[in-house]
């Protein structure tokens, strides 16, 4: 139904926040549909065999998930994961009282799978609050990209009794140099992983850190092939947001297959 209703609208709308405020009402009122979850999840299925991996600790039934950006608010998060993904990343929250709303709905309606929380302002009293409400966290220094931030948080992590990983998040344009002080940083404090933005900064990521630090791909894929081109540069996880949004439910769905079919 999305690839005959929606596509085309989505496909035409050169504004990407246009055409995800579409995307997003389709996939409302699907959720809300009798049995409307319970058949995306028969039909977007997201465990095929062999793509399963545990990445900082954390077990993924395959290595696709939504980026942030698309449920901004965090309340279309399990609507989204029955699409076929192994996590969904909320937000990006940039101040308290959007956190404080996410946690409500997470609190009523519980995920199914593994969710992460993108936070991009306020950012210890917000991980303190969603500590105990989502399974990672994705810190968003995209807009001033200083680690100083970091040792609040890790300090206040040692504070809770479960273990729950921190990913920095940084900007798509930023100086080798930058990246590897961040890699470094990273690698000294126990910050789990770094989400990446473009195939250079993986490579370069993962040169750097021996593959010792695991990348999530937020580098605008669109394609089954620029998924595993991630994966191979050195990506554990990917991310995709506009191009469900472009392209549908399918993506998702012709990303497993394609990956899957290399392994074989």
């Amino acid at each position: 139904m999305y690839s005959i209703l929606i596509r085309p609208v989505t496909r035409r709308i050169k504004d990407n926040d246009k055409a995800s405020a579409i995307a997003k009402r389709y996939f409302k009122l699907k959720g809300k549909l009798p049995l409307g979850r319970f058949l995306s999840r028969i039909l977007h299925g997201n465990r095929p065999a062999g793509l399963e991996r545990e990445v900082f600790g954390i077990q993924f039934y395959n290595p696709v998930g939504l980026g942030a950006g698309l449920d901004v608010n965090g309340d279309l998060y399990n609507d989204l994961n029955d699409l076929g993904f192994s996590f969904v990343e909320i937000g990006p929250f940039k101040n308290l009282a959007g956190i404080r709303k996410a946690i409500d709905k997470i609190q009523s309606d519980p995920q199914d799978d593994v969710l992460a929380a993108c936070i991009s302002g306020d950012y210890l009293e917000s991980f303190c609050l969603a500590y105990d409400f989502c399974d990672f966290f994705v810190i968003d220094i995209s807009e001033n990209p200083d680690m100083d931030i970091f040792d609040a948080i890790l300090d206040a992590r040692l504070t809770y009794d479960i273990y729950k990983p921190v990913v920095v998040k940084i900007p798509e344009e930023l100086p080798f140099e930058v990246i590897e002080e961040i890699v470094d940083y990273c690698m000294m404090n126990s910050v789990d992983g770094i989400e990446a933005r473009s195939l250079k900064q993986i490579n370069y990521i993962a040169e750097h850190s021996r593959r010792r630090l695991p990348i999530i791909a937020n580098c605008h894929i669109k394609t089954p092939a620029q998924a595993e081109e991630a994966l191979k540069a050195g990506a554990s996880l990917l991310e995709v947001r506009m191009g469900l949004v472009r392209e549908g439910p399918r993506l998702v769905e012709k990303i497993l297959r394609h990956l899957s079919s290399r392994i074989k």
